[in-house]
């Protein structure tokens, strides 16, 4: 587990990689797409080669062991074990997010979403005609982004669901067991019902430990995958778990009729393989991404002290804060551009976002180090 190999990865059809230069105009260093510039580990690519030496690729089936491998995954690593029966497959996170939507409510509904916030929230419900009811997190004195109390107690009477991202792209927060319980609270009350995407689940820091939302509220619906927390997310592949019988028969028959109901061959292997083979490489990644997560603040502290940059408590995503620079968002891009580093821009993720860059330092150190040279020559640092 050399996690400061830099493998190459251009020429191999990565977005993050060869995608960068439509997306940012010029070659950049591409510190933005959500996925790691590590190798996957051994037993999934085993697992892999090993069906990929069967010469015949045809129709999948073994839905069940890869349920009960997920199960396993999350009593381990969570200490809560879903239902494998209360379990479905989904083609992916995303698309099992805009069947909830569409799943239960309707258009014009009220769906509350939280930002700064990864894109895909908002457009799973601006784009199927509901109505977007924002509570946006806000920071306090240092930094730390919470729950705005206030704003949700007013939203929730006009809402029919709510869309938790959990852990929080891009805070960097791991909500802890008191904000869950409060939020499910003021939920249940108005008969909300509360949808978590816990992709990064995996990811969190040994000090923030990542609870599971219906480990607390067993009637909200759970979406989660192995793509993020051991880097196979580009062979798709997710679980949904929901344990109200009529509420997962009538999820079930969406994600059928949208034909996402699904998942491909060799998902069904990786997944698999990392949930049951890949503990040690994922306690292994958490600890190279943590130790990154502080590296940076150092780098950032001494080179570029004007950059607001809180250590996230979880995974590889930074959230630096650019606006005591006094530049727009335009400017920011531009000098970005011109420095050579791709970063995700902070507007893309909603209100909140302006004066932002999200920067992903998933990455070999060597990399990394670069990526701060590229930012002390963007805005001027020492």
């Amino acid at each position: 587990m050399d996690f400061d190999q830099i493998i190459p990865r251009l020429g191999t059809g990565a977005l993050k990689w060869d995608g960068a230069a439509a997306r940012f105009g010029k070659e950049v260093l591409p510190m933005w797409v959500a996925d790691m510039d590590f190798a996957a580990p051994e037993a999934v690519q085993a697992a892999l080669a090993e069906r990929v030496a069967h010469p015949i690729y045809g129709y999948p089936c073994g839905g069940t062991a890869v349920l009960a491998a997920g199960a396993n995954w999350m009593e381990r690593r969570h200490g809560w074990r879903p239902d494998p029966a209360h379990m479905l497959l989904v083609s992916g996170v995303v698309p099992g997010l805009f069947a909830a939507v569409r799943a239960f409510s309707e258009a014009g509904d009220g769906v509350i979403i939280m930002p700064p916030i990864y894109p895909p929230f908002l457009a799973a419900v601006q784009e199927q005609g509901r109505e977007l009811l924002m509570a946006p997190l806000h920071q306090d004195q240092n930094g730390h982004y919470q729950m705005d109390w206030e704003r949700l107690e007013a939203l929730l009477p006009h809402a029919r669901m709510l869309l938790l991202c959990s852990p929080h792209n891009p805070s960097g927060r791991v909500w802890g067991r008191a904000e869950l319980q409060h939020l499910g609270e003021l939920a249940r009350r108005q008969g909300v019902l509360v949808v978590s995407d816990e992709i990064h689940a995996d990811l969190a820091y040994a000090d923030h430990p990542h609870i599971p939302f219906p480990r607390l509220f067993p009637d909200s619906l759970l979406l989660s995958s192995a793509g993020k927390s051991f880097n196979i997310a580009g062979i798709g592949g997710a679980v949904a778990v929901l344990a109200d019988e009529g509420q997962r028969h009538h999820y079930a028959a969406e994600l059928r009729r949208s034909q996402i109901h699904e998942i491909n061959l060799f998902a069904l292997i990786a997944m698999t393989a990392a949930w049951e083979e890949g503990g040690a490489w994922q306690e292994g990644v958490r600890a190279y991404l943590a130790a990154n997560a502080h590296h940076l603040g150092q780098r950032l502290a001494a080179d570029l002290p004007t950059l607001g940059y809180r250590v996230p408590e979880f995974g590889y995503l930074a959230w630096l804060d650019l606006r005591a620079l006094g530049l727009d968002d335009a400017a920011i891009a531009q000098r970005l551009r011109d420095a050579g580093l791709g970063l995700n821009p902070g507007p893309s993720f909603g209100p909140g976002g302006a004066g932002f860059v999200r920067l992903n330092f998933a990455t070999p150190r060597a990399l990394l180090d670069e990526g701060v040279e590229r930012l002390r020559r963007a805005f001027g640092g020492k």
